[in-house]
Formats: structure tokens, C-alpha cells, sequence
């Protein structure tokens, strides 16, 4: 009889995967459909992870003198606009997808409140259906970060930040960057300067990891789809800047301008299940980069080894930074 055996198991394993291969057939329309659906859920999250990753990254063109360096604590705050708390989805979108109750819904971003509206779907002629995901539901996304600078160099300045992890509501979300800057009026106008100029370039890493109540698919004949509990997004962006400011008694006023490229990678946390990690291979679809242009504007207020600094940047959303930073030496 042992020799059955592995005969046994072979039979099995090309069942297994013969049985998966009809689930991919037959699930494939519908993850495409969820891609789409997905796609306008993410968006306005990521969009809000680049404007502040970006945000208050200097407070002047000058640069620090060689080997001093300074710490800072800032904060930033955004406020996201209704209007990408929600966005509208009808069944012309969608191949198998269809919305329960009507042609067209208006339903919750990443950014926006719970809301019970399901998609209902066929997959192997069983129905199911599924509630939209809920949001961290909150119009001000808020969040403290560190920054130490380091002065190198040829008036080039090693910038590095922090944010520890937020908790918003069930979610959190933490923050990594390194950037470097150059004074490029030192070409220009030697040691007499009426303002300086710098080049900007850094990365930031927004570690956003959105945590929702459990949610099983299910058909009405009770066969488990699969359970979905939150979404683990990862925003990148490269930001390049030109930047001036200028010192007038104690102030120090800055502007800039920048090019940010940017993308994502997400997916979608659960039951570890083939199901799931299928739909998270497909996600890797929606990780294309985009490019956005930002906007500074700041004022910071210096005295003996402490200056209180504050900028608005506007990129896809506004956001307000405020913070203290202290020169070590």
C-alpha cells in the first residue's frame, strides 16, 4: 500500500493546482475590477503621504558650517478636503463588480468614514459580496518628525528625518528621509550675499499601515473568498528643489519650488491565503510612479542657538509645519 503513496500525493498536488488555476480563471475578472475599485480608494492616502513627507525640509538656503550640527522638532498638519474623503464609482467601470442598489455610488477613499455599500460578484456561479473598505475617517492628518542636519563640505548639508509610528484611530503610520543640500550661491556671489541659493534633493519613505475591522468574502452558500483586515502602504517619493531665502534682522524668509517623483507599493493584509496573495500579485500593478510639482513658503525667527520655524507647502494637498530647532555648535 506505501507504494501508493506518493502516486497519492502527486494526484493531489496536480488537483490542487488544477483547482487553482480554475479559481484564477474564474477570479481574475473580478480582482481586475477590485484593482480599479482600489485604485480610488489608495490614491488620496498616498497623495496626502507625499505632500507631507516632502514638507519642511529647510528652513534656509545657507548651509551649516562644516561638521556643526542642529536638531529639530516639527510637526505637520493637513487637511484633507471633502472631497477626497469620497469618489464616485458606477458598474460602467467594472466587469463583474456590480454596486448593490443602483448604477453609481459614492463611497469612502482611504481618507473618509466607514459606510456600508457593497459590489456584489459571481465567481464559480456562487455569489458573494463586498462591504468598501472604511478610512481613518479624519478631515487633519497630523504627525511630529525629527530632523538632524549636518554640515559637510563645500556648503553641503546632510539632512536626515524621523517620525516615530502615529496611531490615528486603529491605523498608524511612521516616516523616513535623507536628503542632502547645496548652497549654490557661493558660485555666484562669492562671501557677499544679499540672499542665498540651494539645490534640495532628498527621499522619504511614508510607512502607512491602514487597519480595519475583519472582513470575510463570502458567497450566500457560506464558501470563504477571503478575509481582508487592512492595507499596508509604502509611499516613496524623490523631491528636487530650488530653493532662496533671505535674512532680515532676526527672520529668515525661504521659498521653493520642487519636482517630486513618487509611487507606492501596497497590499492588502488578511488571511494568508492563496486568494489574497494572488490579489497582492495584481497590486503590483498599481505601483506606477507619478510626478507632482510643490510649492514652499516660510518664515523662521532665530535667536542665540535656537530658531521656531514654520512653512506651508502646497503639492496635491496644503499642509502647515511648525517646529524648533536647536544648533548644537
Amino acid at each position: 500500500m506505501k507504494k501508493y503513496v506518493p502516486l497519492v500525493i502527486v494526484f493531489l498536488a496536480f488537483a490542487k493546482a488544477e483547482c487553482q488555476t480554475n479559481l484564477v480563471e474564474e477570479a481574475t475578472p473580478v480582482l481586475e475590477d477590485l484593482l480599479v475599485y482600489l485604485d480610488g480608494y489608495i490614491e488620496p492616502a498616498a497623495e496626502a503621504s507625499v505632500t507631507q513627507a516632502g514638507a519642511a525640509w529647510y528652513q534656509s538656503a545657507k548651509t551649516l558650517p562644516r561638521f556643526k550640527t542642529s536638531i529639530g522638532l516639527h510637526a505637520n498638519a493637513l487637511v484633507a478636503p471633502k472631497k477626497k474623503q469620497f469618489f464616485t464609482v458606477n458598474n460602467n467601470q467594472f466587469q463583474e463588480l456590480r454596486i448593490r442598489g443602483g448604477e453609481e455610488a459614492k463611497i469612502p477613499t482611504a481618507l473618509g468614514p466607514e459606510q456600508r455599500t457593497f459590489f456584489d460578484f459571481i465567481i464559480d456561479n456562487e455569489e458573494y459580496e463586498l462591504q468598501v473598505f472604511e478610512g481613518i475617517s479624519s478631515e487633519v492628518l497630523g504627525h511630529p518628525f525629527l530632523q538632524a542636519n549636518v554640515g559637510l563640505w563645500a556648503e553641503t548639508e546632510l539632512l536626515v528625518r524621523f517620525a516615530p509610528k502615529i496611531t490615528l484611530d486603529k491605523s498608524n503610520f511612521s516616516l523616513y528621509g535623507i536628503g542632502l543640500k547645496h548652497n549654490l550661491s557661493q558660485y555666484f556671489f562669492g562671501s557677499h550675499r544679499d540672499f542665498e541659493l540651494a539645490v534640495l534633493a532628498n527621499y522619504s519613505l511614508f510607512d502607512f499601515n491602514l487597519i480595519f475591522d475583519p472582513y470575510t468574502i463570502e458567497s450566500n452558500q457560506g464558501t470563504e473568498f477571503t478575509t481582508i483586515d487592512g492595507a499596508l502602504i509604502d509611499s516613496h517619493a524623490v523631491i528636487v528643489q530650488l530653493i532662496a531665502s533671505k535674512d532680515y534682522n532676526n527672520w529668515t524668509f525661504s521659498s521653493g519650488v520642487g519636482y517630486t517623483n513618487s509611487w507606492i507599493d501596497y497590499r492588502l493584509t488578511g488571511s494568508d491565503d492563496f486568494v489574497l496573495n494572488l490579489f497582492n500579485t495584481f497590486l503590483v500593478a498599481l505601483g506606477e510612479t507619478k510626478q507632482s510639482y510643490r510649492f514652499d513658503l516660510g518664515a523662521t525667527y532665530n535667536w542665540n542657538k535656537w530658531s521656531v520655524t514654520s512653512q506651508l507647502s502646497v503639492a496635491h494637498y496644503a499642509n502647515l509645519s511648525l517646529g524648533g530647532v536647536y544648533r548644537i555648535n
